[in-house]
């Protein structure tokens, strides 16, 4: 994220992600409790429902798509339609592998796998199992993403999650490799196929997404004709962090 040329998200990421080191060091603290130990099944069960509604995103993006398309189909005035072209090709590359277009395997399948492998079971996918701070999670992102009428605020929503997703993905995957070969007995070849979810959003790949996604927003501000700085990106992303944080405390409460 410092990496990227100066521009109207440069400042607010980078101000809005340093803002809220007490949501980070809750999630930080979901993650180290759960993998510190061997987890009660109905524990597993809970973290697994309750933390998937809060990174599969495919159709969500895909849902903003539809709203991209919808407005050249409903003739709404576009200034450029070919840009809003551009940014609908951008926005489909965050999704092409979690669809299975470019690689063989749907990205949820490789969620199933993980979760039922370390559960035991697929009964984690209950939906009594997910905690309802992961329900009030999912019900504002796609809120933000498809029912707020400025698709805008979608958009903006998408480019906080894809950085965020990076991160965390990068951090979990050595607490999930160590807590399988400590706590479950796994060898380290043995932890590839039910940590396959995780590493195939690390490197460079998540990155990637997060590039798409200011792409999409750049063609899309010239399709439309959007003045970014109006926005509250900073606020998107407090809400975005705190959330999340939400719901790790449900599940691993800090001490205090």
């Amino acid at each position: 994220m410092r990496g990227m040329p100066d521009g109207p998200f440069r400042g607010p990421l980078l101000t809005g992600f340093s803002s809220h080191p007490a949501a980070f060091a809750t999630i930080e603290h979901g993650f180290t409790a759960l993998t510190a130990r061997q987890q009660d099944a109905e524990v597993l069960r809970r973290f697994f429902a309750s933390w998937s509604q809060t990174n599969n995103s495919a159709m969500t993006v895909a849902g903003i798509s539809n709203r991209l398309t919808l407005k050249l189909h409903r003739g709404e005035p576009v200034i450029d339609s070919h840009a809003l072209l551009q940014s609908l090709v951008a926005l489909h590359r965050i999704i092409d592998e979690d669809l299975a277009v470019t690689h063989k395997v749907l990205h949820s399948q490789l969620f199933h796998t993980m979760a039922t492998s370390i559960v035991g079971d697929d009964a984690w996918l209950q939906t009594r199992y997910i905690d309802p701070t992961a329900a009030d999670f999912k019900k504002w992102k796609d809120h933000m993403s498809l029912r707020e009428p400025d698709v805008a605020l979608g958009l903006l929503t998408t480019l906080t999650h894809e950085i965020y997703t990076h991160g965390e993905v990068e951090f979990i995957l050595p607490l999930f490799k160590r807590w399988l070969i400590d706590q479950y007995h796994y060898t380290e070849e043995d932890t590839a196929r039910p940590l396959r979810w995780i590493t195939v959003h690390c490197g460079g790949t998540e990155k990637n997404h997060f590039f798409h996604a200011v792409n999409t927003l750049t063609h899309y501000a010239r399709a439309v004709e959007v003045d970014w700085t109006a926005y509250d990106l900073e606020g998107i992303i407090g809400q975005y962090l705190q959330r999340k944080a939400a719901v790790l405390h449900a599940l691993f409460p800090t001490a205090g």
